[in-house]
This record gives C-alpha cells, structure tokens and sequence, in this order.
C-alpha cells in the first residue's frame, strides 16, 4: 500500500511537469532576431540561430507549425532544444538519405560559454527525427564563410557560392568566388565551376528554378551589385552564364535581401539595404524569370512589415512568410529590429493578418473532428494543469492523514 501511494504522488508530479511544458511551449515569446536562418520541412517552418540584440543569445531554435491556423500577430512559435554552438549568419537546407535532416553551414559559430569563434566544423546538423543536433567531422572542408545563400537540389547537394569572412583582428573582410558543392547524403564537399560566374559578393539572394539554374540576384562587394545584373548558374552543365534585365529607374539596387520562387515562375524579392545599410526602394519587386523584366507591384493590407535586412523569407503555397530581421531608417545606420513575422499573399500581393492552414485531408471512410485551434489548445492545457495541480494538493494532504508516519518498503518502525 506504501508503494502504491508514494507511486500516486510520483504520477500526479508527472503530470503537472509536463502539463507545465506544453504551457511553456505556447507561451514562448517572439525574440527580436536578425542573421537567422530558416527552412521548410513538412510544413514547419524552422528558425535558427541568428542575434537577439537584448539577450546577445545566439543559439535560438523554434519553428511555426503550419498545418494550424492564426493571428500573424501572435504565432504559435515552439521552442525545440538549441543548438550545439551559437549560429549566426548562417544559411541552411533540408537534406539527407531520408530528406529528414536540417544542415546549417558556415557563418559565425560561437562557444556558449566562452564566445570564441569557432573555425572549424562548418556543417552543424539536425535531425528532425530524432529531435538531436551533431557536429560532424567532414574531410576536405572549405574556408569558413559568411553571407552567403544555399540551395539544394533533389539529389540532396547544396550549392553554396561566394560569401565573406573577417580573420582575426583584421578589419578587412576576405571575400570568395568560389562554388562549393555539398552532398548531404554522403557528407562530401565538391566544387563547381567558377568561369564566367558572378564577381566576389554577399548578401545576394539564390533562387534554384524547376530547369536547374539558379538565379544569383544583387548583393554586396565592393559595390552593391545592380539588380539588372542577372547571373545564371547551371547546376546540370556546371556553367556559367548572365543576363541585363529590363528594370525601371525607380528600382534601388540592393542586398541582404530575401526572394522566393512563385508557382508561376516569378521572383519575388523584399527588403534589402545599400552597400552603408541604409533604406532601398521599393520594398517590394518581382522579377519574371521568362521576360527578365523588373517591376514593383502595388500591395495592400494593413499588416505591412517595415523595411527590412538580414530577415528571411519562405514560400508556403501562396503564403511569402517574413520573418524577423535589421530594420532600416532612411538614410541613416539603424539598430532597430523585428520581433514579428508578415505574410504575403503572393496572389493579390496582400499583406494578410490571419494565416489559414489548409485542411488536413483525413483518412479514407473516416471522419475526423476538426482539429483544435491554437487558442483552444491553449485553454484546454491551462485548464488541465490547474485540475491536476489542485489533485496534487488534495492527494498528498489526503494521504499524508491516512498515514502520518510515513514509510517506503522495507523500512522498519
């Protein structure tokens, strides 16, 4: 019998902790982020890393689940466990033998407790799986890099070209022009051709097309690179070519931008900043990839986000999904940054205020309830934590009256 009440408490503690974790989950507050990293797998949409100017916290790690509905304004962001070094200015994909793992390379990489660089390593990796991080050794690694924009393909290689670094105390950065190839299925680095391909730069958006030619938009080198200065990289004939678009004057040239690729073949772009980081217009330009022309569609609503850099930017059906990022302030240098999230509706270039997740399709011959919004998972949690913490209370005072000398088994009087 004594077994069986300290078992009672032990349960009833079991179920407060983790009724308290799923209330941590759903209160976790929007950090204020720039230099973050973002990926898309099953309709989660990750972030990782990048800088929180008011904690200096480096190693963030959370995701929206968008298969559930709500307000733009206050999003569902789940925490999930850091990473294994702080990450910033990072660029990731999903990859991998089953397309299951989150492969983060290059940027800054700092020791959680000493805030040293790290220059080795540059693949930190995830698995969505098993919910664990590593850090594999990997033969052949390049110089460690920075501002640079990875795609992947569907035989799971990363494309990763140019990008900066600062060494040391030097306050020159050390550019690159190179194309690095990495197989996220047998962990291998390559390298691309470099004829013919785009000038030193970073800060430039990659946008990899249904043909197999990732299109390099902008950027920063010496210059910031003009927006009609199109480069074209064949990922099937490993060659180089390039283009002038047609763009109208209005149209700032810019980097540190975001773009991602419509169903329809259209680039879109938001944001970006001048080689001083000061604001650029418009905030909002498309590019057709057919005709190669540039404009600057007119868009609507009333949850526009400001002007941003160093932000990110996923496409979800028709959804354009901005996160976070440096807020610019005309032609000043501005600390500013965002602690929220916008959406596009690429349809009607509509900036929207309630996300609607499209239905999961259930099973066949079987009816489903339809599920929980965020809101009511939220009440029903609360509620379920206080019932079980007033059980807690009642039942320990209940058992401790029954049995005031209490004793464990074995225990001699």
């Amino acid at each position: 019998m004594k077994i069986i009440k300290l078992n009672i408490e032990y349960f009833i503690y079991f179920l407060i902790i983790s009724q308290l974790w799923i209330i941590s989950i759903y209160s976790f507050q929007s950090p204020n982020l720039f230099g973050h990293s973002t990926t898309l797998l099953d309709k989660k949409l990750y972030f990782i890393g990048g800088y929180e100017l008011t904690t200096e916290d480096n190693s963030s790690f959370f995701y929206i689940d968008l298969n559930q509905s709500f307000n733009v304004s206050t999003p569902a962001f789940v925490p999930l466990e850091s990473a294994p070094v702080g990450i910033i200015y990072a660029t990731a994909c999903v990859g991998g033998a089953n397309n299951a793992t989150i492969f983060v390379f290059g940027g800054i990489n700092q020791d959680k407790n000493s805030k040293s660089q790290i220059m080795d390593k540059l693949i930190n990796k995830f698995d969505t799986t098993s919910q664990e991080w590593s850090t594999p050794q990997i033969k052949g690694e390049p110089i460690r890099r920075r501002g640079l924009q990875a795609v992947i393909d569907t035989k799971g290689n990363m494309y990763l070209f140019g990008g900066f670094y600062h060494f040391g105390n030097s306050s020159t950065p050390t550019f690159f022009e190179d194309m690095i190839i990495f197989n996220t299925i047998t962990l291998a680095y390559s390298n691309g051709s470099t004829i013919d391909g785009p000038p030193r730069m970073r800060g430039y958006s990659a946008t990899l097309l249904s043909n197999g030619i990732i299109m390099y938009i902008g950027g920063v080198g010496a210059i910031v690179i003009p927006i009609i200065n199109i480069t074209m990289y064949d990922i099937n004939e490993d060659s180089w070519s390039s283009t002038i678009a047609e763009s109208p004057n209005d149209i700032q040239d810019r980097g540190f931008h975001s773009a991602v690729l419509a169903p329809n073949g259209l680039i879109i772009c938001y944001g970006g900043a001048s080689l001083k980081y000061y604001e650029v217009s418009p905030s909002l330009i498309v590019l057709n990839t057919t005709s190669f022309e540039w404009r600057s569609p007119e868009h609507f609503g009333t949850n526009q986000p400001p002007n941003l850099y160093t932000h990110s930017a996923n496409l979800v059906e028709n959804y354009m999904i901005i996160g976070f990022g440096n807020v610019t302030d005309g032609d000043s240098y501005s600390l500013s940054t965002s602690s929220s999230i916008y959406i596009l509706d690429i349809n009607n270039y509509t900036w929207i205020s309630y996300y609607e997740a499209l239905p999961i399709p259930p099973p066949q011959n079987v009816t489903d309830p339809p599920p929980l919004s965020v809101g009511a998972i939220v009440g029903i949690t609360i509620s379920v934590a206080i019932v079980m913490v007033l059980l807690l209370f009642f039942g320990i005072r209940y058992y401790r009256n029954r049995t005031p000398n209490f004793y464990v088994s074995g225990s001699q009087k």
